[in-house]
């Protein structure tokens, strides 16, 4: 039997995968394909048409609102039932859980931190708080460099989200509850904005992996605040290599960020159920995802590969870095429909930034898209 997998586009996800294949293939004689969706497909496209053409699929834990309520994938707590919450780093397994079931293995680990260019950015110090960032800011641009920014959809959304966690009121993660509280959107809104305007301007058509690239391969973006980190580029082979850094809250701490990562699921249409558990038993170890994530350009979920030495040496120091960041991490909401909302609220926030909107057009605009008619 050969399993299909569908998995995202970057090394980060796709060096894992295949190693996890081969080593599928040796120890269990199972052949697993995988193809690959771009992050963008990653954020918005789980589908039944994908459930019902794939028997694995990596997947993001917003989705699984989705999922329950339409049966896309199988049920994992008797496969992964002896796995508990704290083995994985803050809440990964426990952002897989909906609709009292497991609908994933996590397999990567990840939330929002800062990243940086050490060498652009001697010889000021790292911002402890979003007040420090913008002093930071204003001192680059005196240098003709920037601060930079992911803000397309939906990574804009997910800045604003984590500025509004880390002031003391996150958005509702249930639909019947309004989506957030007004007083403390409009300040966060007013954070993002000011951050925005001392970044390059091509942040506003960046995501993410973007975002990476660009300060990876140029010489004027010196820092970002909070962009969802791919370890990756901290490794040799980088021609610059980048370093990551705690998010700057306006509170001074670290806590907020939202949560990614990314977990392995089966589908509902799987061909080879046994064969696809033993894909998750694989991936479920400790000693397992050293080999095979972190020693192939990603970044594992299991919380010992934020604790030990030889870890934090493949990324520069990253883990012990982010460490309380991921810990702190806050959980997007997981009721069918969120999704949706996530891509149509980043819109919004694309309009915010663009000034064609003002905070009250945004507070209305993110209201008008609540689910559950709390919004309105």
């Amino acid at each position: 039997m050969t399993l299909k997998g569908l998995n995202w586009g970057h090394r980060r996800a796709t060096a894992p995968m295949q190693a996890a294949a081969e080593a599928a293939r040796a120890r269990f004689g199972i052949t697993l394909d995988w193809e690959v969706q771009p992050l963008s497909g990653f954020e918005s496209g789980l589908n039944a048409a994908l459930a019902d053409r794939y028997d694995l699929i990596v997947f993001d834990h917003p989705f699984c609102g989705t999922i329950a309520a339409q049966g896309l994938m199988q049920k994992l707590d008797a496969v992964l039932g002896d796995l508990g919450d704290e083995d994985f780093i803050g809440g990964s397994l426990a952002s897989y859980r909906s609709a009292g079931a497991l609908w994933a293995l996590p397999v990567d680990g990840a939330t929002q931190a800062a990243l940086l260019r050490p060498d652009l950015l001697e010889p000021h110090a790292l911002p402890r708080d979003w007040a420090a960032l913008l002093a930071l800011g204003e001192r680059l641009q005196r240098q003709g460099r920037w601060l930079g920014l992911a803000s397309a959809t939906p990574h804009g959304l997910l800045v604003l989200a984590a500025l509004c966690a880390n002031l003391g009121a996150p958005f509702a993660t249930d639909p019947a509850l309004p989506p957030f509280d007004p007083a403390t959107l409009g300040e966060a809104a007013g954070l993002l904005r000011a951050a925005v305007r001392l970044s390059r301007p091509d942040g506003a058509r960046m995501n993410a992996i973007g975002l990476h690239e660009a300060m990876a391969a140029d010489d004027d973006i010196a820092y970002c605040p909070c962009a969802y980190v791919y370890l990756t580029y901290a490794e040799p082979d980088m021609p610059r290599p980048l370093r990551f850094a705690p998010f700057p809250g306006p509170d001074g701490s670290p806590r907020g960020t939202v949560l990614g990562g990314t977990g392995l699921g089966v589908t509902r249409s799987c061909r080879d159920l046994p064969a696809a558990h033993q894909v998750l038993r694989l991936l479920a170890s400790w000693p397992d995802q050293q080999a095979l994530v972190m020693r192939h350009h990603g970044q594992p979920a299991r919380a010992e590969a934020w604790q030990g030495a030889e870890e934090d040496r493949a990324f520069a120091g990253a883990h012990a870095a982010l460490r309380d960041t991921i810990e702190a991490a806050w959980t997007r909401p997981r009721f069918d429909g969120y999704i949706t909302w996530q891509h149509e609220a980043g819109r919004v926030v694309e309009a915010f930034l663009a000034d064609a909107i003002d905070v009250a057009g945004l507070a209305a605009g993110l209201r008008a898209l609540w689910p559950g008619g709390a919004g309105s």
